[in-house]
This record gives C-alpha cells, structure tokens and sequence, in this order.
C-alpha cells in the first residue's frame, strides 16, 4: 500500500506529543519533516520536545526544522496554563537534548521537501498556521505542488447554547487568525478539524485514561501528561484528542464526515472569530462527524503496538 508522504508542523503541547508519538511507527505514515512553530509555548519549548519525542521513539532520522518564534499577525497569548510550562502536561521533560534541529530554517526545508515531493505531499498542521502562511507568502507556487493540508482548530458557530465552545474562537485560529486567512484562502485543498471535534466527540472519559495507562509504558507516559491536561469547562474530567483527529484525517480518512464549507477569518474586531457556511463551492472540507469506537480502537491499538519502548526504568 503506498504511503502518506506528509509534513508535520507543530507546537507541542500535551496533544501534539501524542498525535506524533502515534504517528511515527505508522505503517502508511511517512514522515519527511516535522516543523515547529510557536503557539502552546514558544518556539525553543516546542523545538526541544519534538527532539524529545524523536529521542524517546528512536526517530532521529526524521529532520526537525525550527519555524517562526511570533506569529504572522498581532502577538497573543500562549496556552502554557493547558500544557504546563514545559508543555508536556505532567510529564516533565529534560532541560536539554542531544539532537539538533536542522540549520535550514521551517519555511525553506518544507520548500525543499514538497519540491521533492511535488503533487504527492500534505501539511499537517497541528499548531497555528504561521510557517505555512510564510511559505505561501514567500513560494506562492507551493500552492499548486502540496496535496492538501488537514488543521486542527476553529469554531464554526458561536450561538449560544451551541455546546460548550461558542464563542467562535479555538486556540490555533486565534494565536494567528492572518497566518490562518492566507492558508484557507490559498487554493490548496484544506480539510479543518474543528476543535469540538477532540473535546466533545472524540475525547476520552477518565475510565479510559486509566486504560491507557495500563497498557504499557507508552501508556503510563501518555497517563502522565494527561493527568495535567484535563479540559477546562466540562463537568467531567475528559482529555482532548484534537491534534490525533488532524493527523487521522489524512491517515483514516473513513473515521470522519466532512461536508463542504467557506470559512472567513476575522483579523479585525473579533480577532480569531472564524464564521462558517456550507456550501458544495466552499473553500475548505470541514470535519463534523467521527466514528469514536474505531478512533479510540486505533489510538489504544497504536500504543500497544509500541511496547518496546521503555519510559520508565
């Protein structure tokens, strides 16, 4: 079966961590570079756990570039108070790493990389939008070479009484609302994981947190970030899967429902507010239904599959 050559860009956090850690042994994955970009927590954070991650999972192989340090538009705050302060939730990863990004910088080695891969390559983008918007800003002829870009982040409605995230905003979108204007505004074919989509129909209850942490040491590593990462703003205590919905999206596209959309991004009064309506001429595939039984049998069927790797000794 051919495999899903793809771009990871991303600012790990708590769920990115786990989208990448479950990506890096997929079979039909091919990973040719990860990208980092600042939005969870800044720049040189985030570059250090993808080195991390990479190290734990024996991946050194994949090339990680380090991308932009501020966003495209205004300065925002960073979501440090979801992820902790070193990102990881409540695990707490070393200070220092041995492997080094790329000298290349985010924007270039993506050039490079969908040169080579012209026509046959996506962008998975599980933190704001700044790198890809500065690629397409800096090679607009990226546009016709890329695949498709699947990104997690926005919040369609913003009625109230409309669940529990109402208000048109998600993090991704309002970290870099321009970066995220330029990129569905593009032409490249853009599917958006809605961030009610982790929280909300994907999401883990806490019976299954405890299951993952007794599958394996991967397991109880990613029990440990999310014993500090429980969702604000639910009666319950769940654990968000947004950045695994993006990454599945390319990887399982048959889990998820999409319908046609045109999606505007407000950089003016309401910064970040994202307004949706469907349309088969839309602008971007928006993801609103998922089969959770099949999602979470892949999310704990991965783990399982990574038992030779020991966090714990």
């Amino acid at each position: 079966m051919k495999k899903l050559n793809c771009i990871i860009d991303c600012d790990p956090g708590v769920d990115d961590t786990a989208a990448i850690s479950l990506s890096l042994y997929d079979e039909l994955m091919d990973i040719k570079l990860i990208t980092t970009v600042s939005g969870n927590l800044d720049i040189d954070i985030v570059t250090r756990n993808v080195l991390h991650i990479l190290e734990k999972f024996e991946r050194t192989d994949i090339p990680v570039a380090k991308g932009a340090s501020k966003p495209f538009g205004k300065s925002m705050p960073n979501a440090a108070f979801i992820h902790q302060k070193k990102g990881m939730g409540g695990y707490i990863p070393p200070d220092m790493v041995e492997t080094r990004p790329i000298e290349t910088e985010a924007v270039e080695a993506m050039y490079e990389i969908i040169k080579q891969n012209k026509n046959d390559i996506s962008i998975v983008m599980l933190g704001p939008h700044t790198n890809v918007a500065k690629l397409i800003k800096k090679h607009p002829d990226v546009v016709s070479m890329i695949n498709h870009i699947y990104c997690e982040g926005c919040a369609p409605y913003g009625l109230k009484g409309e669940g529990k995230w109402t208000n048109y905003i998600s993090f991704n979108a309002s970290f870099d609302a321009v970066a995220m204007k330029i990129v569905v505004e593009s032409g490249i074919p853009v599917t958006i994981v809605p961030s009610r989509m982790g929280r909300e129909l994907a999401n883990f209850n806490e019976e299954e947190v405890f299951k993952i942490r007794d599958i394996n040491d991967v397991g109880k590593f990613f029990f440990e970030m999310y014993n500090q990462y429980w969702e604000h703003n639910y009666d319950d205590r769940r654990i968000a899967t947004n950045d695994t919905c993006a990454c599945l999206a390319l990887r399982f596209p048959k889990l998820f429902k999409t319908k046609k959309a045109t999606v505007s991004v407000n950089i003016d009064d309401m910064y970040g507010r994202t307004d949706f309506t469907f349309t088969r001429k839309g602008n971007v595939n928006y993801v609103y239904k998922v089969n959770k039984k099949k999602m979470h049998e892949y999310f704990f069927g991965a783990i399982k599959k990574l038992d030779r790797f020991k966090f714990y000794k």
